[in-house]
């Protein structure tokens, strides 16, 4: 009975081309796009600096800042009308004040909000630069006129600062392991809307069998609540692994794009791929228990299968962005409860496993996985046909 079923859920898939085709367009796009988008703005949209200057002593330093934010990618203008995300204003007297011993010579700053971050952050660079150099000759000019031996660059800076990255398990970490930190809660943020085709399956599913009004007679029929939700879960997974292969195809073109987000190239391991299919399959479980569980509370009625839809929707986008608001190496209380939120053990899954939590990784993926079973049982076991079909 359970092939019969199979076999007219797969001509029912086989039928509907578009649910195919965007379970493996929708994931092989969207991280590919996102890294798109980023690297667009980075070559068409170069931060713009305008200086304006107003005394000719100052020129020196105005080619010395104007220098160094083109050799960063910035777009320079002087004394120009055009818009820019940045203008720095050199007024009369910085010449004079700069070159004093004991003056401070001012610059002015004005930045759109709405702009690049990056071309505010290159001209306070370049400004520093400028800062550093006259520091290091009036240290020099001070330790000649003392008579001292001294190196102007020590006495300028007495601290260096060392930036070291370390695992919430206290063992050392790269440079490279925190940018692929950085990019595996992208990865996370998009995981659940690039699946949301394979995830709705379930009661996208029921809903075309109220429809077509096959429903009633399935359930009429002598195939048990197992049979005809394991159905439903069988091809729901055999789409989830179709679907896993545009994720995967995805993720390898997304990682392309990895020296335009954290400034350097990272190449995603085969455990971080199996780590993310396994989430994915998971994640399709769950949800098709969560739907089938909240169907028998509400009943499958088609508002009630779009309240369904809501919820889960809800839940996956909460988890999505708990990735890029939370240390998931270090929940305390009461934060920690937020794990109890459907969808975010598995994007903890996800970061425990980049953290080097392989333990935690697994447990969160496992208990996810234990509840999803459970709430399957108890769907297939309390299933009531009238509630489905009349509520």
């Amino acid at each position: 009975m359970i092939l019969n079923l199979l076999r007219k859920e797969w001509i029912d898939i086989k039928r509907d081309k578009k649910l195919v085709l965007g379970s493996v367009v929708l994931p092989l796009l969207l991280l590919p796009l996102i890294g798109i988008i980023i690297f667009a703005a980075t070559v068409s949209q170069p931060p713009t600096v305008d200086i304006i200057n107003n005394s000719p002593l100052n020129e020196p330093y105005v080619i010395n800042l104007e220098k160094y934010i083109k050799s960063n990618g910035g777009i320079v203008y002087t004394n120009s009308s055009v818009p820019s995300d940045v203008q720095i204003i050199f007024p009369k007297g910085f010449y004079e004040n700069i070159t004093s011993i004991n003056r401070t010579a001012v610059v002015y700053i004005s930045y759109v909000i709405s702009s690049s971050s990056n071309a505010l952050s290159l001209v306070e660079n370049g400004l520093y630069n400028i800062l550093y150099n006259v520091s290091i000759h009036r240290i020099q000019y001070l330790a000649n006129r003392s008579d001292i031996n001294i190196s102007p660059s020590i006495v300028r800076d007495p601290i260096v600062v060392s930036l070291l990255y370390k695992l919430p398990t206290g063992g050392k970490a790269s440079a490279s392991e925190n940018q692929f930190a950085q990019l595996a809660r992208i990865v996370a943020i998009i995981l659940f809307p690039a699946s949301t085709p394979v995830i709705f399956f379930v009661t996208d599913s029921i809903m075309g069998e109220k429809e077509r009004r096959t429903l009633e007679s399935l359930l009429a029929s002598p195939i048990s609540a197992r049979s005809f939700l394991g159905s439903k879960l069988a091809i729901s997974m055999l789409l989830g692994i179709i679907s896993s292969i545009g994720d995967l195809a995805g993720l390898v073109i997304f990682s392309l794009f990895a020296p335009y987000i954290v400034g350097e190239s990272v190449t995603f391991s085969l455990t971080f791929a199996g780590i993310i299919i396994a989430v994915y399959m998971v994640m399709i479980l769950l949800t098709a228990s969560l739907s089938m569980f909240i169907l028998l509370i509400l009943g499958g009625s088609v508002r009630n299968i779009q309240i369904v839809n809501f919820i889960i929707t809800t839940f996956g986008m909460l988890a999505s962005f708990s990735s890029l608001f939370l240390n998931f190496g270090d929940l305390s209380f009461p934060l920690v409860s937020i794990l109890g939120i459907p969808y975010v053990q598995l994007v903890a899954s996800i970061m425990f496993y980049v953290f080097g939590l392989i333990q935690e990784s697994i447990f969160s993926l496992l208990g996810t996985l234990g509840v999803a079973i459970l709430l399957l049982l108890l769907s297939s076991k309390f299933l009531d046909s009238e509630r489905l079909l009349l509520k």
